[in-house]
């Protein structure tokens, strides 16, 4: 329960960093409102609003107006014994004294006729005594510039010289009324039910309950104030007596003189058919296993008893993974960028296995379960390390499967499929968490399988479900779709330098998320959609603008890979897909669709060759433009110009994406 709690939290964070900039903005709005000048107007969404201070310039200004004519009218004013007489002598909305018998006052007042059986209380005139009481009062709040009074002359707010605005009852800004709290200010619904509570010990928004203590750092309790989670300079807390967390926190990743990084997953992660293996000399200071990348552990040859530097070995049929690639890749854009070589040193695993499906990679009560295997090769480059007395942590996992889900009785259900990949990572971590002591979580660079046509498959769920698993976990990064890497004629395995590019791809990810730091980074990738009668919108998010559409990274394909389809059919509705904008695409219909239809990227047809990758698999040709600024040159001196392709997707007009 602790660990479900803690990862709805994690997901929780993730909504509050993306709302912070909106609230930052509306901040910044809030603050010129209420500290802009006199003469200062603030531009809103539903058009320009006095600042306060001007607000009250004005209502000052026409103070002279009002008191003159509401002079005039009391002026003219006679005096009566009663309410009902006063009523019947006087104009409907002017003025009429009432003795103090008539009006139970203690003294004569005015009043208003608002109708022919009602009044409204003016005003009545103050004795000496209460006079002076106004005037001392005033004398001790110098820094008062204006006050609100209710028709009683009750006062209901004031604005200090300041600028500081205080309102008993609240305030109502939008659809929010404002409300002065016991330790801080309430905002309340419409309806008047409580939305937030802030206050300078203790806030609670949407039931989430954040508190100061006295020790340095911040809590999350619950509506009992038990705590679920404190965030501090030391190791956090999460439903636990213990200082150590039983989750890892993310972000937080500290540079060791060993940080391993697992490719792990099927024959793509072992580079089957990748042969031979190109990258032959480490140009950095990079480590493996004595025994390679690929031996797993109790397997024949397996040795980690020492680091020798990563390199690619052939081995029957497999030959170059992505880990060194990725490996060599990450340290050079960090040498680019001012680090020292020696300072980044990564110790490059692929113990995965071919023709495995998620079910069988994942946890499992057998010893020699490929799981287990891995879980036992941390622990002895671990204990390596320490023999070396060098300090360790596991920095990251990839994964490279799916393929294996396409085939045979294993899950295609997305849900099912996600549900499987996120458990074998959460287990993963723990074991590392228990086996190292590191208190960060490693990321998961994944890329987006792309073979369902090889396997002769219409659906590509696996695909989508890895999509939507790295728009909704934060520790999941989506590095790059797969269908644009280069693989073997007739084959779903890559190249031995397509292997090496998806290595690269992933560096970028890996080094802009966890070394630059410049937040988690995200693929091509679409936003929203405007669905019209005569044409579709798509909106993305680009690394690198503007969008373009041509065949620099896979052959061409009808529709650039958009289709529309309606009861699962693709539909001849398609007359043309252009560039509107740097970050939009326009799909072009000679029809409206049907309400149930839907728009796929990259998803292919029936009917289209049995094949995958960038020649002869399901695939689009929409990418930005970042190979403009960001090249890399593979071991068998080819230059890659590294452009983001876009992510396989799905939108259907009634669910989404």
């Amino acid at each position: 329960m602790a660990e479900t709690t803690i990862q709805a939290l994690e997901g929780y964070a993730a909504l509050i960093e993306q709302a912070a900039q909106r609230s930052q903005n509306s901040s910044a709005k809030q603050h010129e409102y209420i500290h802009g000048g006199a003469d200062v107007d603030v531009e809103t969404e539903s058009g320009l609003v006095p600042s306060m201070a001007k607000q009250a310039r004005l209502y000052v200004e026409s103070i002279p107006d009002a008191v003159a004519e509401l002079s005039a009218q009391m002026a003219n004013g006679r005096i009566y014994d009663t309410f009902a007489a006063g009523r019947a002598a006087t104009a409907l909305n002017q003025y009429f004294w009432v003795t103090p018998a008539g009006s139970g006052l203690l003294r004569v007042a005015a009043f208003k006729k608002i109708s022919d059986t009602d009044q409204k209380f003016a005003f009545s005139y103050a004795e000496g005594s209460e006079l002076d009481a106004v005037v001392r009062k005033s004398a001790n709040d110098d820094d008062l510039a204006h006050t609100f009074e209710d028709g009683h002359g009750f006062i209901l707010g004031w604005i200090t010289a300041a600028r500081m605005l205080t309102c008993k009852g609240g305030v109502d800004v939008g659809s929010a009324r404002l409300l002065e709290g016991p330790d801080g200010f309430e905002v309340n619904d419409v309806s008047g039910f409580n939305i937030a509570r802030l206050g300078m010990q203790k806030s609670v928004v949407s039931g989430l309950h954040v508190q100061t203590r006295l020790i340095p750092g911040i809590e999350i309790t619950d509506e009992s104030g038990f705590v679920l989670a404190r965030f501090d300079s030391d190791p956090p807390v999460a439903n636990s007596a213990s200082s150590a967390p039983s989750v890892p926190q993310l972000g937080q990743q500290q540079r060791t003189q060993i940080m391993h990084v697992i490719g792990y997953g099927q024959s793509l992660s072992r580079g089957i058919n990748s042969i031979p293996a190109i990258s032959t000399a480490q140009p950095y200071y990079n480590l493996m296993a004595a025994s390679g990348t690929k031996v797993r552990n109790s397997e024949s040859g397996y040795n980690a008893g020492s680091f020798v530097p990563l390199v690619e070995l052939t081995q029957s049929s497999e030959g170059e993974t992505p880990v060194t690639g990725l490996c060599n890749g990450l340290v050079r854009r960090a040498v680019a960028d001012g680090e020292i070589a020696s300072d980044w040193v990564m110790l490059g695993s692929s113990p995965g296995r071919s023709a495995r499906s998620v079910e069988q990679l994942g946890p499992s009560t057998d010893p020699l379960a490929d799981f287990n295997k891995l879980v036992r090769h941390i622990n002895d480059c671990k204990a390596t390390a320490d023999s070396m007395g060098k300090s360790y942590s596991v920095w990251a996992y990839t994964w490279d499967q799916g393929e294996s889900n396409y085939v045979g009785s294993y899950t295609r259900s997305p849900y099912q499929y996600a549900q499987l990949m996120l458990s074998l990572f959460d287990t993963l971590t723990k074991q590392v968490f228990a086996l190292t002591g590191q208190s960060f979580q490693p990321y998961i660079f994944s890329y987006q399988v792309g073979g369902h046509r090889f396997y002769s498959v219409d659906k590509n769920t696996v695909a989508l479900a890895q999509w939507r698993i790295s728009k909704e976990r934060p520790d999941v990064v989506l590095a790059v779709p797969v269908y644009a890497i280069p693989t073997l004629s007739g084959d779903v395995h890559l190249t031995n330098e397509g292997s090496w590019l998806l290595g690269e791809y992933r560096s970028r990810a890996m080094y802009h998320t966890m070394i630059r730091r410049g937040s988690k980074w995200r693929p091509l990738e679409p936003v929203s959609v405007d669905w019209k009668a005569d044409h579709i919108d798509i909106r993305f998010y680009v690394p690198k603008g503007p969008l373009v559409l041509d065949t620099a990274l896979c052959a061409m394909v009808p529709n650039y890979g958009f289709d529309v389809r309606e009861n699962d059919v693709v539909v001849d509705i398609v007359s043309g897909v252009s560039v509107v904008a740097d970050d939009t695409i326009r799909i072009s219909l000679t029809r409206a669709a049907s309400l149930d239809a839907v728009v796929s990227y990259a998803r292919g047809r029936n009917g289209d060759l049995v094949g995958s990758g960038p020649l002869q698999g399901a695939r689009g040709n929409l990418r930005d433009s970042h190979g403009l600024y960001d090249t890399a040159i593979s071991p068998l001196g080819n230059t890659f110009a590294l452009h983001n392709p876009c992510v396989m997707f799905q939108y259907d007009r009634r669910t989404g994406f």
